[in-house]
This record gives structure tokens, sequence and C-alpha cells, in this order.
């Protein structure tokens, strides 16, 4: 019983070094996929209009890149949104970012390999994802 205690605890500690080890790293430098960044608002016609050409391309391509939508709709989804940013390494991203809905920002690590704002060609987000692919 008291074994299993001392188990219990040494197990909790570990776990904690290992969540404030991957905490101090941004998941976009460690990630090897291509990192797709949107930035989004409900009340943005554009991002409106972005939507279903972002949702056909995620099943295209969601095996291949990792997509992250950062919604700016309001106080509440921003907070979110500042949260998922931080845990991928895109607070600064987000902060330089965050008033132009409809972005679309294409990471390789750190590297910002394509962005566009109100960009509905699809091909252009194609041409952008298979370069990405291509350089990863």
């Amino acid at each position: 019983m008291q074994t299993n205690r001392v188990f219990r605890r040494v197990g909790a500690a570990l776990a904690l070094i290992a969540l404030f080890a991957m905490m101090s790293l941004p998941v976009v430098a460690k990630s090897k996929k291509p990192v797709v960044v949107i930035i989004k608002a409900e009340w943005c016609s554009a991002c409106q209009k972005l939507e279903p050409t972002m949702m056909d391309l995620m099943k295209q391509y969601g095996d291949r890149l990792e997509f992250v939508v950062l919604d700016v709709s309001n106080e509440d989804t921003l907070a979110e949104a500042n949260k998922t940013a931080k845990k991928h390494g895109l607070s600064d991203f987000l902060k330089e970012n965050q008033k132009k809905t409809s972005t679309v920002a294409v990471f390789s690590g750190n590297k910002v390999l394509f962005q566009t704002v109100q960009n509905f060609d699809r091909d252009a987000y194609v041409k952008a994802f298979d370069k990405a692919l291509a350089e990863s």
C-alpha cells in the first residue's frame, strides 16, 4: 500500500516535469508537419466566404498539415485563441494579426512560408500547401 503511494507520487512528479518541459517549447517548432493558421471571426463576411474552401482543404490535407484555427469573434473566443496560440508558439503572430480576420498563414517551424488576407483563390492555397509539404 505504501509502495503504491510512492509510485503514484513519483509518477505525478515525472508527469509534471514533462509537462513543464513541453510547455517551454513551441509546438510549431516541434511539429514535423507544416502548420496552417487561420484567423477568423463569426461576424467576418470574408471569413464566411473563405470557410467552405478551408473546410475542403482541411479534409484534403488534414493528414499532412496541422490546422490551427484562431477565432477572434469576441472576448471569450479571443481568450481561447490566445491560449491556443500560446500552446502552438503563435502568440506573437496572433498579437500582430488578430485584427486581420480571414488571415491564413503557413508555417514550417517558426518560419512563415505563406501569408494572405481575404484570399478566396483555392489554387493559391493548394500551391502554398504543396510547397510547404515539399519543403518539410
